[in-house]
C-alpha cells in the first residue's frame, strides 16, 4: 500500500484496489442490480448516474476510514465493492459488501473480505468489526459467518430500494480471530 491514497491487495484470484471515478459504470450497472439494490442501505434501482458519481466521490480512499474499494477479477474487471466505516456505536467500525450477481456462489465475496478486513484491520488498529444482512439474503449471512462474524442481535433496517423498512441481522467480529 501507498501513502497517496492508493492501494492494491492481491488475492489468489482478485485484485481489490482504490475505488476511482471512472468505476462509475460498472458500479451503477452492478449496485443498481435489482436483486443487489435492495440489499443495500443507500442504492436505488435503477440507480441514476449522478447518485452514483456522488457515491463514489464520498468513498474514495483518503488515508483513514469511511472508503470503499474495488473488487477486481483481473481477466473481468470491476465485480464488486467493499467499504469499511464508522458505526453507529462508539469504537467500531462498520463493514459491506457487494458483489455482482453473475459472480455470486463463487467465493468471490469471501476471498476479498477476508483480505480486506485484515489489511485495513491491521492498518487502523481496529480490535472489532460490525456488519448486517437483510434477512431475505441469507447468502450475505453465510459469507459473514464463514469468515467468523457471530450473530449479535437483530433489526430492522431501510434501503432506498425498498418500499419499508425490513428485518436485518446484526452480526460482531473481533479481528484477533480473522488474523489467527
Amino acid at each position: 500500500m501507498n501513502d497517496d491514497c492508493s492501494f492494491a491487495l492481491i488475492t489468489a484470484r482478485l485484485l481489490i484496489r482504490e475505488l476511482r471515478p471512472d468505476d462509475w459504470q460498472a458500479m451503477q450497472r452492478i449496485g443498481g442490480h435489482p436483486s443487489v439494490a435492495p440489499m443495500l442501505a443507500t442504492v436505488t434501482s435503477p440507480w441514476a448516474e449522478d447518485a452514483v458519481k456522488t457515491w463514489i466521490a464520498c468513498s474514495l480512499f483518503r488515508g483513514r476510514l469511511g472508503f470503499r474499494a474495488a473488487v477486481v477479477l483481473p481477466e473481468v474487471g470491476v465485480i464488486g465493492s467493499i467499504g469499511l466505516g464508522k458505526a453507529p456505536g462508539p469504537g467500531v467500525q462498520n463493514c459491506a459488501y457487494f458483489i455482482d450477481p453473475a459472480y455470486w456462489g463463487q467465493g468471490y465475496a469471501s476471498e476479498a473480505m477476508r483480505s480486506f478486513l485484515k489489511t485495513f484491520g491491521l492498518r487502523f488498529d481496529l480490535d472489532e468489526i460490525e456488519a448486517d444482512h437483510f434477512d431475505d439474503n441469507p447468502a450475505s449471512g453465510s459469507v459473514l459467518r464463514k469468515l467468523g462474524f457471530k450473530q449479535s442481535g437483530t433489526g430492522m433496517a431501510k434501503s432506498l430500494a425498498r418500499l419499508e423498512p425490513a428485518a436485518v441481522t446484526l452480526y460482531r467480529l473481533k479481528l484477533e480471530e480473522l488474523r489467527a
